[in-house]
Protein backbone atom coordinates (compact mmCIF):
# COMPACT_ATOMS: atom_id res chain seq x y z
CA UNK A 1 0.00 0.00 0.00
CA UNK A 2 1.22 3.56 -0.53
CA UNK A 3 1.83 5.95 1.64
CA UNK A 4 -0.90 7.90 3.52
CA UNK A 5 -0.95 11.66 2.47
CA UNK A 6 -1.09 13.68 6.02
CA UNK A 7 -2.41 17.01 6.28
CA UNK A 8 -2.08 19.48 9.84
CA UNK A 9 -4.09 22.76 10.29
CA UNK A 10 -4.04 24.85 12.90
CA UNK A 11 -7.06 27.17 13.04
CA UNK A 12 -7.47 29.86 15.97
CA UNK A 13 -10.43 32.19 17.27
CA UNK A 14 -10.69 34.94 20.05
CA UNK A 15 -11.28 32.35 23.08
CA UNK A 16 -10.04 29.15 21.75
CA UNK A 17 -7.55 27.24 19.75
CA UNK A 18 -8.62 23.95 18.02
CA UNK A 19 -5.75 21.85 16.56
CA UNK A 20 -7.45 19.55 13.41
CA UNK A 21 -5.81 16.71 12.17
CA UNK A 22 -6.62 15.37 8.39
CA UNK A 23 -5.62 12.58 6.97
CA UNK A 24 -6.28 11.73 3.26
CA UNK A 25 -6.28 8.77 1.14
CA UNK A 26 -6.55 9.16 -2.27
CA UNK A 27 -8.36 6.28 -4.07
CA UNK A 28 -5.34 5.84 -6.62
CA UNK A 29 -3.60 4.71 -3.01
CA UNK A 30 -6.14 2.06 -2.43
CA UNK A 31 -6.60 0.38 -5.83
CA UNK A 32 -5.71 0.80 -9.36
CA UNK A 33 -9.44 0.00 -10.42
CA UNK A 34 -11.85 2.72 -10.49
CA UNK A 35 -13.46 4.38 -7.16
CA UNK A 36 -15.98 6.04 -6.15
CA UNK A 37 -17.04 5.65 -2.52
CA UNK A 38 -20.82 6.63 -1.28
CA UNK A 39 -21.07 4.82 1.79
CA UNK A 40 -19.49 4.09 4.78
CA UNK A 41 -19.59 1.66 7.94
CA UNK A 42 -17.84 0.51 10.87
CA UNK A 43 -17.82 -3.23 11.80
CA UNK A 44 -18.22 -4.61 15.26
CA UNK A 45 -14.62 -5.62 14.83
CA UNK A 46 -13.49 -2.34 13.67
CA UNK A 47 -13.65 -2.81 10.29
CA UNK A 48 -14.08 0.49 8.30
CA UNK A 49 -16.18 -0.60 4.93
CA UNK A 50 -16.87 1.53 1.55
CA UNK A 51 -19.49 0.68 -1.02
CA UNK A 52 -18.51 1.63 -4.65
CA UNK A 53 -21.18 3.92 -7.05
CA UNK A 54 -20.66 1.17 -9.95
CA UNK A 55 -19.37 -2.12 -10.09
CA UNK A 56 -20.48 -4.23 -7.57
CA UNK A 57 -16.93 -3.07 -5.54
CA UNK A 58 -16.07 -2.89 -1.81
CA UNK A 59 -13.34 -1.73 -0.18
CA UNK A 60 -12.23 -2.64 3.75
CA UNK A 61 -9.67 -0.84 6.20
CA UNK A 62 -8.82 -3.62 8.71
CA UNK A 63 -6.39 -1.05 10.67
CA UNK A 64 -3.63 -1.43 8.84
CA UNK A 65 -4.03 -2.30 5.16
CA UNK A 66 -6.74 -1.71 2.66
CA UNK A 67 -8.29 -4.23 0.56
CA UNK A 68 -10.55 -3.97 -2.54
CA UNK A 69 -12.94 -6.63 -3.27
CA UNK A 70 -14.27 -6.74 -6.75
CA UNK A 71 -17.61 -8.18 -7.65
CA UNK A 72 -16.11 -11.73 -8.99
CA UNK A 73 -16.35 -11.68 -5.04
CA UNK A 74 -18.51 -10.03 -3.69
CA UNK A 75 -21.46 -11.55 -6.06
CA UNK A 76 -22.93 -8.28 -6.73
CA UNK A 77 -23.85 -7.61 -10.80
CA UNK A 78 -20.62 -5.55 -12.50
CA UNK A 79 -23.15 -3.85 -14.82
CA UNK A 80 -25.62 -1.86 -12.52
CA UNK A 81 -25.00 -1.96 -8.97
CA UNK A 82 -24.16 0.94 -6.53
CA UNK A 83 -23.51 0.22 -3.26
CA UNK A 84 -26.11 2.10 -1.62
CA UNK A 85 -25.41 1.76 2.26
CA UNK A 86 -23.86 -0.57 4.83
CA UNK A 87 -24.98 -1.90 8.00
CA UNK A 88 -24.45 -5.05 10.56
CA UNK A 89 -26.94 -7.43 11.54
CA UNK A 90 -27.29 -9.41 15.28
CA UNK A 91 -25.79 -12.30 13.73
CA UNK A 92 -22.90 -10.07 12.80
CA UNK A 93 -23.52 -10.35 9.02
CA UNK A 94 -22.40 -7.29 7.01
CA UNK A 95 -24.75 -6.46 4.64
CA UNK A 96 -24.83 -4.23 1.50
CA UNK A 97 -27.83 -2.90 0.11
CA UNK A 98 -27.14 -1.93 -3.60
CA UNK A 99 -28.64 -2.04 -7.22
CA UNK A 100 -28.61 -5.47 -7.41
CA UNK A 101 -30.40 -6.89 -4.14
CA UNK A 102 -28.20 -7.22 -0.72
CA UNK A 103 -24.75 -8.19 -0.88
CA UNK A 104 -24.19 -10.47 2.55
CA UNK A 105 -20.71 -10.64 4.11
CA UNK A 106 -20.48 -13.30 6.75
CA UNK A 107 -17.36 -15.43 8.01
CA UNK A 108 -15.43 -14.74 5.24
CA UNK A 109 -17.97 -15.84 2.82
CA UNK A 110 -19.90 -13.96 0.57
CA UNK A 111 -23.29 -14.22 -1.10
CA UNK A 112 -26.19 -12.32 -2.51
CA UNK A 113 -29.72 -11.96 -2.00
CA UNK A 114 -31.91 -10.52 -5.21
CA UNK A 115 -35.01 -11.70 -6.79
CA UNK A 116 -33.28 -14.90 -8.25
CA UNK A 117 -33.55 -16.42 -4.76
CA UNK A 118 -35.55 -15.04 -2.60
CA UNK A 119 -39.16 -13.62 -2.70
CA UNK A 120 -38.25 -10.29 -3.44
CA UNK A 121 -40.10 -7.77 -5.79
CA UNK A 122 -37.30 -5.80 -6.88
CA UNK A 123 -33.16 -6.34 -7.42
CA UNK A 124 -32.81 -2.89 -5.73
CA UNK A 125 -32.00 -1.92 -1.62
CA UNK A 126 -31.22 1.66 -1.02
CA UNK A 127 -30.68 1.86 2.84
CA UNK A 128 -31.38 -0.88 5.82
CA UNK A 129 -31.56 -1.57 9.24
CA UNK A 130 -32.48 -4.02 11.98
CA UNK A 131 -35.26 -3.45 14.61
CA UNK A 132 -36.58 -5.83 17.23
CA UNK A 133 -34.70 -8.59 15.40
CA UNK A 134 -36.57 -8.06 11.61
CA UNK A 135 -34.40 -6.57 8.78
CA UNK A 136 -36.03 -3.49 6.93
CA UNK A 137 -35.33 -2.66 3.72
CA UNK A 138 -36.19 0.52 1.56
CA UNK A 139 -36.69 -0.93 -2.28
CA UNK A 140 -38.11 1.52 -5.52
CA UNK A 141 -41.37 2.59 -3.71
CA UNK A 142 -41.58 0.03 -1.38
CA UNK A 143 -40.25 -1.02 2.38
CA UNK A 144 -39.78 -4.71 2.71
CA UNK A 145 -38.89 -6.47 5.61
CA UNK A 146 -37.52 -9.72 6.48
CA UNK A 147 -37.93 -12.38 9.88
CA UNK A 148 -35.89 -14.40 9.12
CA UNK A 149 -37.97 -16.77 7.27
CA UNK A 150 -40.39 -14.55 4.90
CA UNK A 151 -40.08 -12.09 3.22
CA UNK A 152 -42.97 -9.11 3.11
CA UNK A 153 -43.12 -6.25 0.51
CA UNK A 154 -44.66 -3.59 1.77
CA UNK A 155 -45.95 -1.08 -1.47
CA UNK A 156 -46.13 3.30 -0.36
CA UNK A 157 -49.19 4.72 -1.16
CA UNK A 158 -48.91 7.36 -3.67
CA UNK A 159 -45.34 7.33 -3.88
CA UNK A 160 -44.02 8.80 -7.06
CA UNK A 161 -39.89 8.37 -6.52
CA UNK A 162 -37.80 5.66 -4.64
CA UNK A 163 -37.78 5.60 -1.36
CA UNK A 164 -34.48 6.01 0.31
CA UNK A 165 -33.72 6.17 3.91
CA UNK A 166 -34.84 4.49 7.22
CA UNK A 167 -34.74 4.95 10.90
CA UNK A 168 -36.85 3.33 13.52
CA UNK A 169 -38.69 4.45 16.57
CA UNK A 170 -38.78 3.10 20.12
CA UNK A 171 -42.46 1.61 19.46
CA UNK A 172 -41.74 0.15 16.39
CA UNK A 173 -42.52 2.72 13.51
CA UNK A 174 -40.26 3.25 10.93
CA UNK A 175 -39.85 6.93 9.09
CA UNK A 176 -38.89 6.00 5.69
CA UNK A 177 -37.95 9.10 3.30
CA UNK A 178 -38.60 9.61 -0.69
CA UNK A 179 -36.40 10.89 -2.87
CA UNK A 180 -38.04 14.14 -5.46
CA UNK A 181 -40.52 15.81 -3.74
CA UNK A 182 -42.42 12.90 -2.14
CA UNK A 183 -43.43 13.57 1.54
CA UNK A 184 -41.86 11.79 4.64
CA UNK A 185 -43.39 8.46 5.31
CA UNK A 186 -44.02 6.39 8.51
CA UNK A 187 -44.59 2.78 8.79
CA UNK A 188 -47.18 1.74 11.42
CA UNK A 189 -47.67 -2.20 11.24
CA UNK A 190 -49.33 -1.87 7.80
CA UNK A 191 -50.48 1.14 8.15
CA UNK A 192 -48.91 4.75 6.61
CA UNK A 193 -49.00 8.18 7.78
CA UNK A 194 -47.78 11.09 5.51
CA UNK A 195 -46.07 14.11 7.01
CA UNK A 196 -45.77 16.95 4.62
CA UNK A 197 -45.57 20.59 4.44
CA UNK A 198 -49.27 20.43 4.18
CA UNK A 199 -50.13 18.76 7.57
CA UNK A 200 -47.01 19.40 9.64
CA UNK A 201 -43.89 21.79 10.02
CA UNK A 202 -41.28 19.62 8.54
CA UNK A 203 -39.04 22.23 6.45
CA UNK A 204 -39.92 20.73 2.76
CA UNK A 205 -41.58 17.86 0.93
CA UNK A 206 -38.31 17.16 -0.30
CA UNK A 207 -36.49 15.45 2.92
CA UNK A 208 -34.54 12.31 1.77
CA UNK A 209 -31.71 11.81 4.53
CA UNK A 210 -32.74 10.88 7.98
CA UNK A 211 -30.37 10.71 10.63
CA UNK A 212 -31.60 9.09 14.34
CA UNK A 213 -30.49 10.85 17.47
CA UNK A 214 -32.68 8.79 19.32
CA UNK A 215 -35.93 6.19 19.15
CA UNK A 216 -37.93 9.51 19.56
CA UNK A 217 -35.42 12.10 18.34
CA UNK A 218 -34.56 12.25 14.47
CA UNK A 219 -33.06 14.59 11.93
CA UNK A 220 -33.84 15.17 8.26
CA UNK A 221 -32.54 16.91 5.03
CA UNK A 222 -33.11 17.67 1.56
CA UNK A 223 -32.13 20.37 -0.77
CA UNK A 224 -31.39 24.37 -0.05
CA UNK A 225 -30.05 23.61 2.98
CA UNK A 226 -33.74 22.91 4.57
CA UNK A 227 -33.35 20.40 7.32
CA UNK A 228 -35.73 19.64 10.04
CA UNK A 229 -35.82 18.01 13.74
CA UNK A 230 -38.43 15.79 14.47
CA UNK A 231 -39.09 15.56 18.81
CA UNK A 232 -41.64 15.43 20.85
CA UNK A 233 -43.82 14.58 18.17
CA UNK A 234 -43.46 17.40 16.01
CA UNK A 235 -41.27 19.00 13.41
CA UNK A 236 -39.27 22.16 14.22
CA UNK A 237 -37.99 23.17 10.61
CA UNK A 238 -34.27 24.37 10.80
CA UNK A 239 -35.91 27.72 9.76
CA UNK A 240 -36.98 27.92 12.68
CA UNK A 241 -33.61 27.18 14.64
CA UNK A 242 -31.70 30.34 15.25
CA UNK A 243 -28.04 28.84 14.73
CA UNK A 244 -28.69 26.80 11.48
CA UNK A 245 -25.87 27.69 9.59
CA UNK A 246 -26.47 24.79 6.55
CA UNK A 247 -27.26 28.05 3.64
CA UNK A 248 -28.62 26.67 0.87
CA UNK A 249 -26.54 23.42 0.64
CA UNK A 250 -28.25 20.59 -0.73
CA UNK A 251 -28.03 17.53 2.20
CA UNK A 252 -26.12 14.46 1.37
CA UNK A 253 -25.87 12.42 4.06
CA UNK A 254 -26.27 12.90 8.37
CA UNK A 255 -24.72 11.33 11.23
CA UNK A 256 -25.44 12.09 14.33
CA UNK A 257 -22.82 12.24 17.64
CA UNK A 258 -24.86 11.05 20.18
CA UNK A 259 -26.93 14.27 20.87
CA UNK A 260 -29.43 16.29 18.49
CA UNK A 261 -27.10 19.24 18.73
CA UNK A 262 -23.90 17.26 18.07
CA UNK A 263 -24.36 16.59 14.28
CA UNK A 264 -22.75 15.92 11.07
CA UNK A 265 -24.15 17.59 7.75
CA UNK A 266 -22.59 15.98 4.63
CA UNK A 267 -24.23 18.22 1.73
CA UNK A 268 -22.85 19.40 -1.79
CA UNK A 269 -20.75 22.64 -0.90
CA UNK A 270 -19.26 21.00 2.31
CA UNK A 271 -19.01 19.01 5.54
CA UNK A 272 -21.17 21.06 8.24
CA UNK A 273 -20.87 20.06 12.10
CA UNK A 274 -23.95 21.47 14.34
CA UNK A 275 -22.14 21.62 17.81
CA UNK A 276 -24.10 23.17 20.15
CA UNK A 277 -24.95 26.84 19.54
CA UNK A 278 -21.56 26.69 17.07
CA UNK A 279 -21.59 25.97 13.09
CA UNK A 280 -18.25 25.35 11.37
CA UNK A 281 -18.44 24.42 7.78
CA UNK A 282 -15.31 22.69 6.22
CA UNK A 283 -14.84 22.46 2.00
CA UNK A 284 -12.56 22.41 -0.86
CA UNK A 285 -11.31 26.19 0.32
CA UNK A 286 -10.68 25.80 3.59
CA UNK A 287 -9.70 21.93 4.55
CA UNK A 288 -7.69 19.43 2.15
CA UNK A 289 -10.91 18.08 0.51
CA UNK A 290 -10.07 18.41 -3.64
CA UNK A 291 -14.20 18.23 -3.90
CA UNK A 292 -16.84 20.10 -1.60
CA UNK A 293 -19.24 17.69 -2.08
CA UNK A 294 -19.05 14.95 0.81
CA UNK A 295 -20.62 11.87 -0.86
CA UNK A 296 -21.02 9.64 2.55
CA UNK A 297 -20.47 10.05 5.94
CA UNK A 298 -19.24 7.83 9.00
CA UNK A 299 -18.52 8.76 13.06
CA UNK A 300 -16.08 6.15 13.38
CA UNK A 301 -15.92 4.47 17.13
CA UNK A 302 -12.99 6.28 18.39
CA UNK A 303 -14.77 9.60 17.39
CA UNK A 304 -13.00 10.62 14.15
CA UNK A 305 -15.05 11.84 11.33
CA UNK A 306 -14.91 9.56 8.28
CA UNK A 307 -16.42 11.06 4.97
CA UNK A 308 -15.38 10.80 1.29
CA UNK A 309 -15.61 13.01 -2.12
CA UNK A 310 -15.56 12.33 -5.34
CA UNK A 311 -11.16 11.53 -5.01
CA UNK A 312 -10.56 10.46 -2.04
CA UNK A 313 -10.90 9.28 1.36
CA UNK A 314 -11.05 11.88 4.66
CA UNK A 315 -10.63 11.20 8.17
CA UNK A 316 -10.92 14.35 10.36
CA UNK A 317 -10.06 14.60 14.09
CA UNK A 318 -11.83 16.82 15.74
CA UNK A 319 -9.43 18.12 18.99
CA UNK A 320 -9.63 21.25 20.93
CA UNK A 321 -8.10 23.31 24.00
CA UNK A 322 -10.33 25.79 25.28
CA UNK A 323 -8.59 28.79 27.67
CA UNK A 324 -12.39 29.08 29.62
CA UNK A 325 -12.46 27.61 32.72
CA UNK A 326 -15.80 26.17 32.58
CA UNK A 327 -15.04 24.25 29.64
CA UNK A 328 -12.26 22.15 30.48
CA UNK A 329 -12.62 18.57 31.45
CA UNK A 330 -12.51 18.06 34.79
CA UNK A 331 -11.89 13.96 34.36
CA UNK A 332 -10.14 11.87 32.01
CA UNK A 333 -11.68 8.25 32.10
CA UNK A 334 -9.69 5.29 30.44
CA UNK A 335 -11.89 1.74 29.37
CA UNK A 336 -10.38 -1.36 29.63
CA UNK A 337 -10.48 -3.80 28.02
CA UNK A 338 -11.95 -2.64 24.83
CA UNK A 339 -13.68 -4.59 23.06
CA UNK A 340 -14.96 -5.93 26.06
CA UNK A 341 -17.14 -8.80 27.01
CA UNK A 342 -18.98 -9.15 30.69
CA UNK A 343 -17.07 -6.55 32.46
CA UNK A 344 -15.95 -2.92 31.39
CA UNK A 345 -13.58 -1.34 34.02
CA UNK A 346 -13.88 2.20 34.25
CA UNK A 347 -11.02 3.85 35.48
CA UNK A 348 -10.90 7.50 36.58
CA UNK A 349 -8.36 10.35 36.64
CA UNK A 350 -8.96 13.39 38.05
CA UNK A 351 -7.86 16.57 36.58
CA UNK A 352 -9.19 19.88 38.47
CA UNK A 353 -7.03 18.52 41.87
CA UNK A 354 -9.46 16.88 43.60
CA UNK A 355 -9.83 13.00 45.24
CA UNK A 356 -13.34 12.50 44.30
CA UNK A 357 -16.49 13.54 42.78
CA UNK A 358 -19.65 11.88 42.42
CA UNK A 359 -20.74 11.30 39.10
CA UNK A 360 -23.00 9.68 36.79
CA UNK A 361 -22.32 6.89 33.85
CA UNK A 362 -24.99 6.73 30.96
CA UNK A 363 -23.75 3.72 28.39
CA UNK A 364 -26.01 4.32 25.25
CA UNK A 365 -26.11 1.35 22.34
CA UNK A 366 -25.32 2.49 18.30
CA UNK A 367 -28.83 3.75 17.86
CA UNK A 368 -28.47 6.12 20.88
CA UNK A 369 -30.91 4.83 23.08
CA UNK A 370 -29.66 4.77 26.99
CA UNK A 371 -29.32 0.58 28.28
CA UNK A 372 -27.01 1.36 31.42
CA UNK A 373 -27.48 3.71 34.42
CA UNK A 374 -25.08 3.54 37.01
CA UNK A 375 -24.20 6.44 40.19
CA UNK A 376 -20.44 6.30 41.51
CA UNK A 377 -19.46 8.02 44.98
CA UNK A 378 -16.09 8.74 43.41
CA UNK A 379 -14.01 5.65 42.67
CA UNK A 380 -10.92 5.65 41.05
CA UNK A 381 -11.99 2.59 38.82
CA UNK A 382 -15.00 0.89 39.06
CA UNK A 383 -16.48 -2.40 37.22
CA UNK A 384 -19.18 -2.08 34.94
CA UNK A 385 -21.40 -5.25 34.43
CA UNK A 386 -22.41 -5.38 30.19
CA UNK A 387 -23.32 -8.93 30.15
CA UNK A 388 -26.46 -8.48 29.76
CA UNK A 389 -25.49 -6.07 26.23
CA UNK A 390 -26.41 -7.26 23.32
CA UNK A 391 -23.11 -7.57 20.96
CA UNK A 392 -22.48 -4.23 19.35
CA UNK A 393 -21.15 -0.54 19.33
CA UNK A 394 -21.74 1.49 22.52
CA UNK A 395 -21.16 5.05 23.61
CA UNK A 396 -20.20 5.71 27.39
CA UNK A 397 -20.67 9.11 29.27
CA UNK A 398 -19.23 9.92 32.26
CA UNK A 399 -20.62 13.04 34.05
CA UNK A 400 -19.49 14.68 37.21
CA UNK A 401 -21.23 17.72 37.41
CA UNK A 402 -18.73 19.80 36.13
CA UNK A 403 -17.87 18.04 32.41
CA UNK A 404 -18.91 15.18 30.43
CA UNK A 405 -16.63 13.11 29.10
CA UNK A 406 -17.25 10.61 26.33
CA UNK A 407 -15.87 7.29 25.41
CA UNK A 408 -16.74 4.24 22.92
CA UNK A 409 -16.55 0.63 23.23
CA UNK A 410 -17.34 -2.63 21.89
CA UNK A 411 -19.26 -5.41 23.44
CA UNK A 412 -18.63 -8.78 22.53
Amino acid sequence: MKNLLLFFFLIFSTNTAFSQEWEVIPYEDITDESLRIISLFEDNEGNVWGGNSFAGRVIRWNGNTWEAINNDVTLMDFESPSVYSIFQDSNDRVLFCSGDGIGVYENDTWSNINTSNADLTYNFAFDGIEHNGVLWFTSRASLVSFDGTTWTTYEIPDANWNALGLAAMDDGRIFVTIANGDPIRRFDNGNWEVFGTDNSSVSSNYQYYVGKVDGETFWFGGPAGKGSLYENGEFTPSSALSNWGMGTDYFTEIAVDGAKDNVWFGSGYGLHHLDGDNWETFDAGNSPMTSSEVLSLMIAQDGKIWFTTENEILIYTPLSTSTTSENLLSSSIKLMPNPATEFLQLNINRLDGTTSQAAQIQIFDFNGKLVLTQQTAGQSSLNLDISHLPTGNYTLEYMDGKSTTTKRFIKQ
